[in-house]
């Protein structure tokens, strides 16, 4: 069964090519590694901020709404 990617997953993926990226002799390859960190982080950001904006309100005890 697939599970969702959590962003982090996304993260854990970023640093997995940025820590590649730092090893490689390849200019091309470092680019397009450091490229594909950068995509994996925009993307965990994104999924942060899709959480956020779908999360519940939170209430107080005595269920007026939070500030927040």
């Amino acid at each position: 069964m697939l599970r969702a990617m959590t962003k982090e997953d996304c993260r854990a993926n970023a640093l997995k090519c940025y820590r590649t990226a730092q090893k490689t002799s390849d200019r091309d390859v470092r680019r397009t590694l450091l490229d594909l960190a950068v995509q994996w982080r925009e993307l965990a950001a994104q999924i942060e901020r899709l959480q956020w904006e779908n999360a519940p309100e939170p209430v107080l005890p005595d269920g007026r709404p939070t500030l927040h």
